[in-house]
């Protein structure tokens, strides 16, 4: 499970409980306010009913119970203090009982306005025929009785409190509320709590879009580049009305290297800056994505197809993206277009294509074919470059290392070539690739070493090769390079040339390797310095004789100031280490000039000399 999906999971139990918690909290908001309700209710009817006692006096019941007549007057005073007590205290009546005959009489109560209007106040003594059995049985009780009941003047809930006068008989006193205004004030407390858990429901909400908002940008968003990512882009092309929509997916070949060297946010700001390049270049109507650690997509859904071609091919490769440190990468695209369902597979698969070949942009719509021709290829070169080793037609060649000073050549550069049946020379551009396929890359350093021993076993000339990892990995290799270096005569004349990418990756290996070469006194140089992480420190830890610059590099060294800076700082602290620094693949006299320049003296490239098969005996 992603980890979005465990992020929703969880906001969504956490929403259920919070809503089951909210109605709870409603539900006992209104039980707790009914509670209150009634028992406020229950104790304003008590002190309604005991207060009737107090207005009234002690002696109004020893005269009515004593069968004493009660005057218009008095009858009539009573009533409108009763009747403006319960008006204050929010009540439908106050009143007071007696019981004859098991018949209940008014001794006294209050009136309402209506029932002034209508005629129908009660009388001193006049009977209460509706009298219930609870009301008849509270003239009996020692503690107040409540009563919900109906009668002509409506729908109550009652108390009756039992009174005792100085003659021993008992009378009530009483209060009543109605229901509906019982219900109202139980109304308004529902209400209430239905306010409060409407308020905490909108402030959940309102937090939970907020949410939902931040969840769904976190997950369509790369955190480390700000960039829209995969989730962004499928959900873009399901989303979309477009029909006709092209995708470029670009993979830089660099950057799981880059992190496992230099971490995680060195090689995010690699990602950042390539990201920010095609953003800047493309049309406004593209859109640039990161889809994976070393992926990018561009998308667009109008213009002209060559947009993403003429922006991939226009990124050089020899311009570093980071200066520091300086990082240069390459990168491989396929492009795709046509149905939206299909185009990030099939982009995928150009791309594929196009790292397979080598190529820096392949489009889906010629994969097939390229495919099959490069099978045909494949097989036919497979085949020439094994007949090549069969009759010794693989060859080195020989360029010249010069120091500009001295005017004099240091060592030679041993380069593999391939000779056709026909006698024409190609270089390892034309055969490197299937022959490292072929698993022949072991086969190709053994046969180079073997040809340089034999060219210079007898001469005192320095030369060069060059071994991969793959070789260093290769047990019988690195024992039959072993023994050859036991049995040359002058082993210091041989320099071992690694490649810095592939020395920072196996580094270990790459060590150990080293110090057995050391050990039997070989030197050893860092090949193209300056094209992979160029982190010096790192690299004198490997105890390296010198540093070959990176073609790249050296060709901007006349036209591009950070590359020239570098260079110029390189050689300094290259001095101070007795390292010796070699620029190769100088091919003019404006690169020469400006290597000398920043302090450059060994040299190698057309500029001086072609590689030949052939090296001045000295």
């Amino acid at each position: 499970m992603s980890k979005g999906m465990q992020k929703t999971g969880w906001l969504l139990y956490g929403f259920a409980t919070f809503f089951i918690s909210l109605f709870g909290y409603i539900y006992y908001t209104y039980e707790t306010a009914r509670s209150e309700i009634m028992a406020g209710i229950d104790s304003k009817l008590l002190n309604a009913a005991v207060s009737v006692n107090h207005i009234l006096g002690k002696d109004y019941h020893n005269q009515v119970n004593a069968g004493i007549p009660i005057s218009s007057a008095v009858y009539k005073q009573k009533m409108r203090a009763l009747s403006e007590y319960a008006k204050q205290m929010d009540l439908a009546y106050v009143y007071s009982m007696v019981l004859r005959d098991d018949t209940v009489f008014f001794s006294a109560s209050s009136y309402t306005q209506k029932d002034q209007n209508g005629g129908r106040i009660t009388q001193f003594m006049d009977p209460y025929t509706e009298a219930t059995k609870i009301n008849k049985d509270a003239f009996f009780s020692t503690e107040p009785v409540f009563e919900v009941s109906k009668d002509q003047w409506g729908h109550f809930k009652s108390i009756f409190v039992t009174f005792i006068d100085e003659n021993g008989h008992t009378y009530l006193t009483g209060a009543d509320i109605t229901i509906t205004d019982l219900n109202q004030q139980l109304q308004l407390s529902v209400t209430r709590a239905t306010i409060t858990g409407c308020f905490f429901f909108f402030i959940a909400s309102l937090i939970a879009g907020l949410y939902f908002l931040q969840l769904k940008r976190s997950l369509s968003t790369d955190s480390r580049t700000g960039f829209a990512n995969h989730v962004a882009l499928e959900y873009y092309l399901k989303k979309s009305t477009k029909h006709r929509m092209e995708l470029a997916v670009i993979t830089i070949n660099e950057v799981e290297d880059i992190s496992s060297f230099y971490g995680t946010e060195v090689s995010d700001k690699v990602m950042a800056s390539l990201l920010n390049y095609f953003q800047s270049r493309l049309p406004n109507d593209a859109l640039v994505f990161r889809l994976a650690t070393n992926k990018i997509a561009l998308l667009h859904t109008r213009g002209a197809e060559q947009d993403f071609d003429d922006t991939i091919h226009a990124f050089n490769q020899s311009i570093p993206v980071l200066n520091e440190p300086f990082i240069y990468v390459s990168l491989h695209a396929g492009i795709a277009s046509g149905n939206k369902l299909m185009l990030i597979e099939n982009a995928h698969i150009a791309l594929q294509q196009a790292k397979l070949n080598n190529q820096r942009i392949i489009r889906y719509e010629n994969v097939f074919k390229q495919v099959e021709e490069q099978f045909r290829y494949n097989v036919k070169l497979a085949k020439k470059v094994k007949e090549a080793f069969d009759n010794n037609r693989i060859v080195p060649y020989f360029q010249p290392i010069y120091d500009t000073q001295t005017k004099q050549v240091t060592h030679y550069e041993s380069l593999a070539r391939m000779a056709s049946a026909q006698g024409r020379i190609y270089t390892p551009d034309y055969f490197l690739t299937v022959l490292k396929r072929s698993r022949m890359d072991g086969l190709l350093t053994r046969t180079m070493f073997t040809r340089c021993i034999e060219q210079f076993r007898k001469t005192s000339i320095s030369w060069s090769i060059n071994i991969t990892a793959q070789d260093i990995l290769d047990p019988s290799l690195s024992e039959f390079l072993e023994q050859q270096l036991r049995r040359y005569p002058q082993p210091n004349n041989i320099i071992f040339e690694f490649h810095e990418t592939e020395a920072i990756a196996y580094f270990s290996e790459v060590k150990a390797f080293i110090s057995l070469l050391k050990n039997k006194g070989a030197q050893v140089m860092i090949n193209e310095f300056g094209a992979g992480y160029s982190n010096l420190s790192n690299i004198l830890k490997l105890e390296v004789d010198g540093l070959k610059l990176d073609r790249g590099l050296v060709s901007q060294a006349h036209t591009n100031d950070d590359s020239y800076m570098f260079i110029e700082h390189l050689v300094k602290y290259a001095k101070q280490l007795n390292l010796d620094v070699v620029a190769e693949q100088v091919e003019s006299e404006q690169v020469a000039e400006a290597l000398s320049k920043a302090g450059i003296t060994l040299m190698q490239g057309n500029h001086f000399a072609p590689p030949t098969p052939y090296v001045p005996q000295s």
